[in-house]
């Protein structure tokens, strides 16, 4: 039964794990107990860009599309489920081109856009979600805002 939304290292023990990369051709095998004692426990996604590098892919988790990491585990497309994300821990820059921000005041419930490429500007793709609303202040005095995503019409 997956963890928090993901398989963990932890629930393979005894089992010998299978992977292998479309994009760099290459395959190989690891006792799970071997990689819990290497890496620790953590999510199978998070684990295959640490597989990745074992056998020299220089491929990051948040690269281009054209230039991700294709790593996959063999016999198991159930384990590469990825770890929900909150929004408040994404990143401006980890935002699509069509997403917008959108700003609610807890207290007097007002609801504003937010420009994010304004906010990208001046502090840098790097600044959350989280951070940004907790920075925000209302017109009603309130300090903290929830912010949302939504999609730009066409």
């Amino acid at each position: 039964m997956p963890l928090n939304g993901a398989h963990w290292l932890s629930e393979y023990t005894g089992q010998t794990i299978e992977f292998f990369c479309i994009k760099c051709e290459r395959a190989g095998a690891a006792p799970a107990d071997e990689l819990l004692a290497e890496f620790g426990d953590q999510s199978m996604p998070v684990l295959r860009y640490q597989l990745a590098q074992r056998f020299g892919c220089t491929s990051k988790p948040n690269a281009q599309v054209n230039e991700a990491c294709k790593l996959n585990y063999a016999n198991a497309q159930h384990i590469l489920q990825e770890e929900p994300r909150a929004d408040e821990a994404k990143t401006i820059g980890e935002l699509a081109e069509y997403n917008t921000i959108f700003a609610q005041c807890p207290a007097c419930k007002r609801r504003k856009p937010v420009s994010r490429w304004e906010i990208q500007r001046k502090y840098g793709k790097d600044l959350t979600l989280g951070a940004i609303g907790k920075a925000m202040r209302c017109k009603c005095g309130k300090k903290g805002v929830n912010l949302y995503l939504g999609t730009m019409s066409r």
